[in-house]
């Protein structure tokens, strides 16, 4: 997991995550997968004045994580987009963290619009994503956009952040669970709050953990926060198998679970 690791954070309590860390995607895998899972964004363009003005646009991604929207002519950022392609888009879990929002995963894409053709193949995206669109996208004021990434700066909370290369994010894969990860995280902490804190004593380094509470799930394994003793800790537990569709995730969770319990 690579990050710009500020160490005054925290102090002299160690923040750093324990168990299997080495098991945590890449923040280029962690900016495209959170990319493809939201949908809505704060697009900031620059104004006549050279301020920058910040409005909530809804959009896509293509295949190398650029992101389209469908705007009106008559709107502010489309004024701006049209004498100054310099923009950012800010997408974010942040409004759907518990407690502190800036403990949610952001990130913020950096590049230049490009105004598309009515027939791009790159807009069947958004219409994908956003089928009550369909209407809009008819009006002769309404247009494709799509921001030209060319850089990212990915934070993925206390502590974690980054600058992403343009390469390595369009070439980085969008996570199979991103679709159905907040349901799964959901669900284990709601009715399986047992089976979070045995995968953080037995797997996840913390064997004297009270209390457990996932936070994220991947392809590669699972993210907790846990009670102990010393405060509030992150822990991490890998899968025996890397996934590579949105079904295995349920059959990875419970197969490991009772691969734990069986030998309990």
């Amino acid at each position: 997991m690579s990050s710009d690791l500020n160490t005054d954070h925290g102090g002299d309590f160690d923040v750093s995550p324990t168990g299997d860390t080495e098991s945590f995607p890449t923040d280029p895998e962690l900016s495209r997968s959170l990319v493809a899972s939201i949908g809505t964004g704060v697009l900031s363009t620059l104004n006549p004045d050279g301020f920058p003005y910040g409005s909530l646009i809804s959009y896509a991604n293509d295949r190398q994580g650029n992101p389209i929207t469908l705007i009106s002519d008559l709107a502010e950022h489309t004024k701006n987009a049209r004498s100054e392609r310099k923009a950012s888009l800010l997408v974010t879990h942040a409004h759907s963290a518990e407690g502190d929002p800036l403990t949610g995963a952001r990130l913020t894409l950096v590049g230049q619009m490009q105004l598309l053709g009515k027939d791009d193949e790159s807009s069947d995206a958004y219409l994908s994503k956003h089928p009550y669109a369909a209407d809009y996208s008819n009006f002769k004021d309404f247009n494709y956009w799509k921001l030209e990434v060319e850089s990212c700066r990915f934070v993925g909370g206390f502590g974690h952040m980054s600058w992403v290369g343009v390469e390595a994010y369009a070439s980085a894969e969008e996570d199979p669970f991103c679709s159905n990860a907040a349901h799964a995280v959901e669900h284990m902490n709601d009715d399986h709050a047992d089976a979070n804190l045995i995968f953080v004593q037995e797997l996840g380094g913390l064997p004297d953990a009270t209390e457990a509470q996932m936070v994220a799930v991947d392809r590669y394994g699972m993210t907790f926060k846990a009670s102990t003793e010393f405060g509030t800790r992150t822990s991490r537990v890998a899968f025996p198998e890397v996934a590579h569709e949105a079904s295995q995730l349920e059959p990875m969770v419970i197969g490991l679970l009772r691969s734990l319990r069986a030998d309990t």
